[in-house]
């Protein structure tokens, strides 16, 4: 076989094998962009049925709200994943699949109560986040990032 025919059969390997990556990356794994990423799906409850009946025993209030912004930005790390403004955008969350929850996410707030909010807090999330409590917050500051986390709800 000459040197010419095993550079082109060379060529023409190397081509298929682009076109099968750039194939298998446009279609079956599509390029982020906005329905095509994976998320956790939200019609399916991250905490058992208990969770639901939990009710947040921090009176809500401006400061209590306060405290609960200062906590997901600071002592409870949350925005490192969900990011400054909730929307899962995070530095260390672009690294997760999936993508951490998008809690602006008007839907996640009309489906889950206090309680359900609470619980990844407390206990995490399998496959998904560690728990936070103790470990970074308490209890209580747990309950005041809930209440914050409801004034991210977005308009839409």
């Amino acid at each position: 076989m000459s040197q010419g025919r095993i550079i082109l059969i060379l060529l023409s390997m190397i081509a298929a094998f682009a076109v099968a990556i750039h194939l298998f990356t446009t279609i079956v794994a599509p390029p982020e962009s906005g329905q095509t990423v994976v998320a956790f799906d939200l019609s399916r409850p991250r905490a058992p049925a208990e969770a639901r009946k939990l009710v947040n025993p921090i009176p809500v209030s401006e400061d209590v709200i306060q405290q609960g912004d200062e906590l997901f930005h600071g002592k409870g790390n949350c925005f490192v994943c969900h990011g400054d403004t909730g929307k899962g955008d995070g530095d260390a969350g672009a690294l997760l699949v999936p993508k951490p929850t998008d809690l602006t996410d008007p839907n996640l707030h009309m489906l889950r109560r206090d309680g359900e909010l609470f619980w990844p807090i407390r206990y995490g999330i399998e496959g998904g986040m560690f728990a936070y409590v103790p470990r970074h917050v308490t209890e209580e500051e747990a309950w005041m990032i809930v209440h914050y986390l409801k004034t991210l709800k977005a308009e839409r």
